[in-house]
């Protein structure tokens, strides 16, 4: 399995989940998308990939298939745009670790738009980690072609059926990775601001609304 782990999706909760259906050792997650961590998947022997029977990270998917994976189910989800990154935001806030955090935690949620309005390269991250393009055109042809399971976060119990029903075993996804920090929360937030986020991520809204609208996208027909 190949899972194509797009930030604040509720990767690490799928992830921890579909790695107990698998025997340890067998699972290989990359923690960042920086280069460092790439070169470290293109130089990885091919024994190694073979073994790794679930791969996921945070790289585009176009990377990832730029080595040949063998047959593996290929699994994403999106999440609603707006409430993703007022998920990132928070979390920015409540991690140390993360690298954005000085800054973020000098921004109120105001500072916080005008700072990723002004920073294209941060709007529409679905569409770029599914095609490596921030256009939904190509990121829904994408999937129809390489992605056997695309489903959203707010449809999480269709999307762990058909997960189940692919691999055969019932997997239990938790919670995991929640940001410490809760606020602030979309409701609460001026709703110009929430308009400048939307038309950020206009592609993205687009990507979520057709996994909505088909619940589970279902690609890469093979044979």
């Amino acid at each position: 399995m190949l899972f194509v782990h797009i930030q604040k999706t509720a990767g690490m909760s799928l992830y921890n989940a579909l790695a107990h259906a698998f025997a340890p050792g067998e699972s290989m997650r990359f923690e960042r998308s920086q280069e460092a961590f790439r070169q470290r998947f293109l130089a990885m022997p091919e024994a190694e990939l073979k073994r790794c029977r679930l791969l996921s990270g945070h790289f585009n998917l176009p990377f990832w298939l730029s080595r040949d994976l063998g047959p593996r189910l290929v699994l994403s989800a999106v999440r609603e745009p707006v409430d993703r990154v007022l998920s990132t935001y928070r979390y920015m806030r409540s991690w140390k670790g993360h690298r954005r955090h000085a800054s973020a935690g000098q921004l109120d949620i105001a500072g916080f738009v005008d700072d990723y309005a002004n920073d294209p390269s941060r709007h529409n991250v679905q569409c770029m980690r599914l095609c490596g393009a921030p256009d939904f055109a190509r990121a829904k042809a994408m999937a129809a072609r390489a992605i056997d399971i695309l489903g959203a976060v707010e449809a999480m119990p269709q999307l762990v059926a058909a997960i189940d029903a692919a691999l055969g075993v019932a997997i239990d996804v938790g919670v995991d990775n929640r940001s410490a920090i809760q606020e602030p929360r979309r409701e609460a937030i001026d709703p110009a601001l929430i308009a400048r986020l939307r038309d950020c991520n206009a592609e993205d809204a687009k990507l979520f609304d057709y996994v909505m609208t088909e619940g589970v996208v279902r690609g890469h027909v093979q044979g």
